[in-house]
């Protein structure tokens, strides 16, 4: 059990996405006021009180995070392939000397998905929020998992009759965010109306600068692969599912790193450290310790599709823009960095890294 709950969690680490919307203002400074004419006897003025002024506040210096950052040379264009966490803690920002001057020479962004095409982002949202053809989970889920699901929804205290209509997998998805949030310390989760993230900063960036962005992949294929994958692997997820006091027992019981640790990992660049956490829950040695139990196929669909497979085909797009752009183009890159570094954790994971060394692109780390 603690292992299948340590799988969702990282999870929505990995795949939480951010729309940002980040709104500077500055004011000018008052002109200074035309002094009075003095007169024709001086008068020597009473000597004033200085004040004394306060230090000013230092500015934030960031702390040298480079998120693995490679870059990839194709003829005249470029990529910077940059490896984020889907949330943020303050002191983050700004990221290291190398990663800043990189994103000063992009001429385009790229992010999972355009997280500016909000329209686009909506309407595959609602694809996948509701079960189709007005089906509720009674007719959609066998009846072992609608048992089971109504039995945990109710510890929640979730009302069933309100979301019986709704996707069983994103409602898991969302109740898991909401716990998810609640254990981790100091780590803000990228949402949709607050908080940021690290794809959220460089997104900022590339909005101050007006430069285009552009998705590696459409929301609508992003949000198919995570909230609607095969019945078989929906209903495993479902089993797999705790009530909140078992949740909490479990994640407070298990050797698995927290959230907090795996941020700790990514601002130390402990790149190694980073990939295993990564790997850890998803390898092959932890589906055979649970195979036959609730959680075996969902955390093989995580590993061979969620993971392997969108890497790879982030690869295949990546060697699409710099083989096909005609323009000289530099081009930023930000992925979450489990898509970068995964192939450390075991030859039963890769990452796009790896895929590029394949189609004959050579990836150099430039931190």
């Amino acid at each position: 059990m603690k292992k299948i709950w340590k799988s969702s969690l990282l999870l929505v680490l990995l795949s939480v996405f951010l729309l940002i919307g980040l709104v500077g203002c500055s004011s000018e400074p008052e002109p200074a006021p035309t002094p009075e004419p003095t007169s024709a006897i001086e008068v020597t003025p009473e000597p004033e009180e200085i004040e004394e002024e306060e230090p000013e506040e230092e500015v934030p210096t960031g702390m040298d995070i480079h998120g693995a950052i490679h870059r990839i040379e194709y003829g005249d264009n470029v990529v910077y392939l940059f490896g984020s966490l889907h949330a943020e803690r303050g002191a983050w920002f700004p990221l290291a000397d190398v990663v800043e001057e990189a994103t000063e020479r992009a001429d385009v962004f790229a992010a999972e998905i355009d997280t500016f095409d909000t329209e686009a982002t909506a309407a595959a949202l609602e694809d996948v929020l509701l079960l189709p053809d007005g089906q509720t989970w009674a007719d959609f889920l066998p009846q072992e998992a609608y048992d089971h699901l109504v039995e945990v929804i109710v510890a929640y205290g979730i009302p069933y009759e309100e979301v019986r209509y709704i996707n069983p997998h994103f409602l898991v998805f969302s109740v898991t965010m909401d716990l998810v949030q609640s254990l981790a310390e100091d780590l803000a989760m990228g949402g949709l109306e607050e908080g940021i993230s690290v794809d959220g900063y460089v997104m900022n960036i590339a909005t101050e600068r007006g430069r285009p962005v552009i998705g590696l992949e459409t929301a609508e294929q992003q949000m198919n692969i995570l909230y609607m994958p095969p019945l078989d692997v929906m209903v495993d997820h479902i089993m797999s599912f705790l009530p909140p006091e078992e949740m909490l027992a479990a994640i407070q019981d298990s050797p698995e790193p927290s959230l907090d640790e795996l941020a700790d990992a990514y601002e130390q660049n402990d790149l190694a450290e980073l990939a295993d956490m990564f790997a850890r829950t998803m390898s092959l040695e932890a589906v055979a310790e649970i195979e036959g139990e609730a959680g075996s196929l969902w955390l093989t669909y995580m590993r061979e599709t969620v993971m392997n497979w969108r890497s790879t085909y982030y690869a295949i797009e990546i060697a699409r823009l710099l083989q096909e752009t005609e323009e000289p183009t530099t081009f930023f890159v930000v992925v979450g960095a489990s898509h970068i570094i995964r192939s450390m954790g075991g030859e039963e994971f890769t990452d796009i890294v790896e895929q590029l060394g394949f189609l004959g692109f050579d990836a150099v780390p430039i931190w």
